[in-house]
Order: structure tokens, then C-alpha cells, then sequence
């Protein structure tokens, strides 16, 4: 098996020192996320549910700031990175619309 066979399906990541990794919404040290990529540097997952700032008005000085839901990309560091689980040929898992499910970041340990 090679890495490059899991870009685009949703894996079982088992991560080390989820702590630190609680900013980026990523709860717990198991998650099922889709693979967008990998590269020296890490895994990237997609976030479905990333909040952001945004500004009502920037042009004013006391503009109301609100969050908007995103999906995003985000980066594993290989250190953080245990193992990797594939479930190739399963329904669901192998080039999945993961979206259409509630797959990733409340998984329980």
C-alpha cells in the first residue's frame, strides 16, 4: 500500500498530543477525516466546520465581528500522526462525500 491510494477517502487517524492540536478543532487522539493531501511536512484533512472571523462592515471603526463555517484545509504534522487506518472498497470510505454524513473531529476515545 502506498499513501498517495488515500487522497480523497475518509481514514481513521489515531494522533498523539490532541491537546495541542484543540485550536484547530480536532478533539480527540481519533478522528475520521477525508485526505486532501500529504507532503514532506504532513497529512492534509478537510475541515468541514472550520470557523472564521468575519467583519459585518470593515469599513467602519467599531464594525461587529461574526465567524463563518468553512471547510478547510489542514495540516497533520507527521509527528502528531500515530497511525492511519484505510478502509479501501468500503461504502463510505472509499471516495465518499463525507459531508453528507457527520464523519470527523467527535469521535470518542
Amino acid at each position: 500500500m502506498k499513501i498517495e491510494t488515500i487522497v480523497g477517502d475518509v481514514v481513521l487517524l489515531v494522533l498523539q498530543d490532541a491537546e495541542t492540536l484543540k485550536e484547530l478543532g480536532i478533539q480527540k487522539n481519533k478522528i475520521y477525516a477525508r485526505i486532501a493531501g500529504y507532503d514532506e511536512n504532513g497529512i492534509w484533512i478537510e475541515h468541514p466546520n472550520f470557523q472564521i472571523p468575519r467583519m459585518e462592515n470593515p469599513d467602519e471603526k467599531n464594525s461587529k465581528i461574526t465567524t463563518e463555517t468553512v471547510t478547510a484545509s489542514v495540516l497533520i504534522a507527521w509527528p502528531y500522526v500515530c497511525s492511519i487506518v484505510h478502509f479501501p472498497g468500503v461504502e463510505g470510505f472509499d471516495f465518499p462525500d463525507p459531508f453528507d454524513q457527520h464523519i470527523g473531529f467527535d469521535i470518542k476515545n
